[in-house]
C-alpha cells in the first residue's frame, strides 16, 4: 500500500498511516502528508485512498 497515495492538492496528499518510509520521503520532498488508519475502509489491503475515492473538484 506504500504507493497508494491520493493527491489532494499541490503539495498535499493522503495515505494510509502504516507506511512510515513513504511518508518520510514525501515530507522530505516538501509534501504535507495526511494519514488515515484505514481500519474501517481499507480492510485486508483491498483498497486504499486512491481506489476508495470518487473524483473530486479541485479549485
Amino acid at each position: 500500500m506504500g504507493p497508494n497515495v491520493l493527491a489532494l492538492a499541490p503539495g498535499q496528499c493522503l495515505m494510509l498511516e502504516n507506511n512510515p518510509l513513504t511518508k518520510r520521503r514525501l515530507e522530505a520532498a516538501g509534501c504535507e502528508v495526511l494519514t488515515d488508519r484505514g481500519d474501517e475502509i481499507s480492510l485486508k489491503a483491498e483498497g486504499g485512498p486512491t481506489c476508495l475515492t470518487r473524483p473530486i473538484l479541485r479549485g
